[in-house]
């Protein structure tokens, strides 16, 4: 049934109804209600109250139970509080002021809507909910009360403080809490070198691994708390800037032989970038990348037909403009269509909270940074670029180097690219490609060159370099 009384979408307010019956009943006659709700299997209504009349002109006017005891009050025996109430319904029902409270209905319609979510809220001191034990785990047979506290093995709530999440929150960040900063401390580490000094990223307990080096991830704690105070900038950069993180990832004979598996960080990082990362990155190495932040999820493009699988087969339509290559935090997830390059590089697809993402090497990531429409378009601002870059090729060639890999080619390198570039132009110039599509309808002259160095630039994207970290 849905053409009965609701009160969906006003939730949080005073509803009202008024129902006349087609037969009037008999004084004394039962009379059964019942209220049925069916949306979200959840109550909708918080308390009601029912009324009768035999008055045909009875009419609901939408006063709170607090308005009504307000007006069957004698006036002389109103008080202060009763004169407010009954003078601030007054000026919502006043027809002069009709417009003006119709704005204050938008502007609170508009707060409750989509400018804030309601996450948690403490529930009322006066009332707490109580955990039980449950036996065996049954919902249906709680035991004995469990009441609010920490492990033994770590310092204790504050003294003299209610056990609620505030506390548990501050005791979280105490100084003497000895966990959190070393957990915070090892996620970094293990996004910056592809492992963290604990190996079991999710797992500090007894069958976790040991650190590799303790004393250094005491000392990442204490100065992350103390020096850098909590700053997870700061924290990067003192990563980033350290001998450590800035080595060479070469490896020798004698350092494969003493530090095989680089658990002592003989030499520098190698590991593939994580799929935002790497997006990002690209973005930003063809001038595409948007700084400005805030704002509703974006559309990037992807291959068609990705959203198909997912219930109603939603359509994807690409966002416009600098919406088009923003940050990848701010990509629309679908959990049942996640973003199609991400998935393709590990990334989750949302059905699991994943503290570490596995890497995979895959001929599938490889013709995707060859052919998805959001590379493409990465390939195509490069050889603008490219194109625009110098008088010769070698001068656009070292252009595509900088942006992508940070240096310029070697002799060798050039050399084959300068190659390849040679047979992209004859091959264009044959009408074997159609220049106009490879360039892309940003090229607005010499088309065959731009077409020309996109080639060249999807060739300099999948080189190794340009997605490992090393």
């Amino acid at each position: 049934m849905s053409s009965g009384w609701s009160t969906n979408g006003e939730q949080g307010r005073p509803h009202a109804a008024v129902f006349i019956l087609a037969e009037p009943l008999a004084p004394g006659t039962p009379l059964e209600v019942m209220l049925r709700f069916e949306r979200h299997f959840a109550c909708s209504l918080g308390c009601f109250r029912l009324a009768v009349s035999d008055r045909a002109d009875a009419a609901a006017r939408g006063h709170t139970a607090a308005e009504e005891a307000a007006l069957a009050q004698p006036v002389a025996a109103r008080s202060a509080a009763d004169e407010a109430l009954i003078y601030r319904r007054f000026l919502a029902a006043a027809p002069e002021l009709a417009e003006p409270v119709a704005e204050i209905r938008r502007l609170e319609a508009e707060l409750r809507g989509g400018s804030t979510t309601l996450v948690l809220r403490e529930r009322p001191a006066a009332h707490p909910r109580p955990t039980f034990r449950h036996h065996r785990g049954e919902y249906l047979q709680p035991r004995e009360p469990v009441a609010p506290g920490v492990p033994a093995f770590l310092p204790p709530l504050p003294v003299g403080r209610p056990a609620d999440r505030l506390a548990l929150a501050e005791w979280l960040v105490s100084p003497g809490h000895p966990l959190t900063a070393r957990v915070a401390v090892n996620r970094q580490w293990q996004a910056f070198f592809g492992r963290g000094l604990v190996a079991t990223l999710d797992d500090f307990g007894l069958q976790g691994a040991p650190p590799s080096d303790p004393r250094l991830l005491d000392w990442l704690a204490v100065t992350f708390v103390g020096d850098l105070g909590w700053s997870l900038k700061r924290l990067h950069r003192l990563i980033v800037t350290s001998a450590t993180y800035r080595q060479d990832s070469a490896v020798t004979p004698a350092l494969a032989a003493r530090d095989p598996d680089n658990l002592l960080l003989a030499r520098g990082p190698r590991v593939r970038l994580e799929a935002e990362v790497l997006r990002d990155s690209l973005l930003a190495a063809a001038g595409l990348l948007s700084p400005r932040m805030y704002g509703p999820g974006v559309r990037p493009p992807q291959p068609a037909g990705v959203t198909e699988v997912a219930y109603g087969s939603p359509k994807w339509a690409p966002s416009a403009g600098e919406d088009r290559h923003r940050r990848s935090i701010y990509t629309f997830q679908k959990r049942t269509a996640p973003f199609a390059f991400t998935t393709t590089f590990d990334g989750p697809t949302g059905e699991a909270c994943l503290a570490r993402r596995d890497v995979s090497t895959s001929s599938l990531q490889a013709l995707t940074l060859l052919n998805d429409p959001m590379f493409v378009e990465v390939a195509q601002a490069l050889g603008r670029l490219a194109a625009a870059a110098g008088p010769d090729d070698a001068a656009r060639l070292t252009l595509l180097g900088q942006r992508l890999l940070s240096r310029p080619f070697a002799d060798d390198e050039q050399r084959l690219l300068l190659g390849f570039l040679t047979t992209q132009r004859r091959r264009l110039a044959a009408g074997e490609l159609d220049a106009g599509r490879l360039a892309g309808p940003e090229a607005a002259s010499a088309v065959e060159e731009v077409a020309a160095w996109t080639l060249v630039a999807r060739v300099v994207m999948n080189l190794d370099e340009v997605v490992v970290r090393r």
